[in-house]
């Protein structure tokens, strides 16, 4: 049996084919990796196999390039039967746990914890002060490991999923305000909207820090070759209020490009405006389902945001399961 760091781009593969056995819950079957999501996940491995050289030369001349892809992994009877990947959270000093899998018949021995407390030192060594990351509401084994690491629950989403009939009707947006494209790199919009609505709550371990929301030059080339790695294409939207042009909601979608995938739906919206709510909700709908009318859509919403959540479930999205977001002070 062996802990090891990662070793890229060796690892992908059998990383990827090692998650869609390792999230699979039958005592639960709307907690497991769905069909489309194994779809998605192996073919992004493979494809970020094939372009890791490109990767790792601007890793070579960007220094902080090196952090977006760290972990562990653990080896035992001639395969990989646990991981743990971290990546740090734009120029911040906040990571991000992003994956945390030991494959069923190797679980309650201890693997989970040897490869987090790993991850957590590597962050430590790496300059992080804290870290975060999601557990399945109701996963108590998983939940009550990091809580014995010293992680505390701090917010949660609802993952919410509609299996759509076909293309949606497109709505009209409320008078008095303005609909416009967000660029993926246009940071000030998202910084400025995300420091005025984030709950206290949310602060501890997810802050707003300018860092957060501008990419450095290597993000900025790498993005559209990490898109086609994943095989989505994303589009985001800002609406702001008229005439003060003050953004009160940013929104969007990603679709995949090459037939396998799901949709997913993302909108970050501020309180203040609820009556924003609906119309965000059906417009992304109609977005989806017009360019890929055939695919199950994902859409998570915080806790917090009671107007997004109101609105899913109005137009007719199941909660497939809740997350518990977990934070520690390094």
């Amino acid at each position: 049996m062996t802990l090891r760091l990662l070793k890229l781009p060796e690892d992908f593969v059998p990383i990827g084919e090692m998650l869609t056995e390792t999230f699979q819950y039958p005592e639960n079957e709307a907690w497991s990796v769905q069909i489309d999501e194994k779809e998605q996940i192996l073919e992004s491995v493979k494809n970020y196999k094939r372009i890791w050289p490109l990767v790792r030369l601007i890793q070579l001349l960007s220094p902080s390039a090196r952090d977006i892809f760290r972990g562990y992994v653990w080896e035992e009877d001639d395969q990989l039967i646990g991981v743990t990947t971290v990546q740090r959270r734009g120029g911040t000093k906040v990571w991000i746990v992003g994956t945390v899998g030991v494959l069923p018949a190797y679980r309650r021995r201890g693997i989970a914890r040897k490869l987090v407390k790993s991850s957590l030192e590597l962050i430590r060594e790496r300059g992080g002060e804290k870290t975060f990351l999601g557990v399945i509401d109701g996963n108590l084994p998983a939940y009550q490991l990091y809580e014995s690491l010293g992680f505390e629950h701090y917010s949660g989403s609802i993952e919410f999923q509609l299996f759509p009939d076909g293309p949606t009707q497109e709505p009209n947006l409320p008078e008095g305000y303005s609909l416009t494209s967000l660029k993926r790199f246009d940071w000030r919009p998202r910084y400025e909207l995300e420091k005025r609505i984030s709950p206290e709550s949310l602060l501890k371990y997810e802050p707003v820090e300018i860092e957060r929301f501008q990419a450095p030059i290597f993000i900025r080339i790498l993005w559209p070759i990490i898109m086609f790695a994943q095989n989505i294409h994303e589009t985001g939207y800002a609406i702001h209020t008229l005439p003060e042009g003050k953004i009160v909601a940013r929104c969007g979608y990603s679709i995949p490009t090459r037939g396998k995938g799901l949709n997913s739906l993302h909108a970050r919206l501020d309180s203040n405006y609820p009556e924003l709510a609906p119309f965000i909700v059906q417009f992304l709908l109609h977005k989806v389902t017009t360019l890929s009318p055939d695919r199950r859509i994902e859409f998570s919403v915080p806790h917090w945001m009671e107007e997004l959540v109101s609105a899913a479930e109005t137009f007719g999205f199941d909660r497939r399961l809740e997350y518990c977001y977990m934070g520690i002070e390094l």
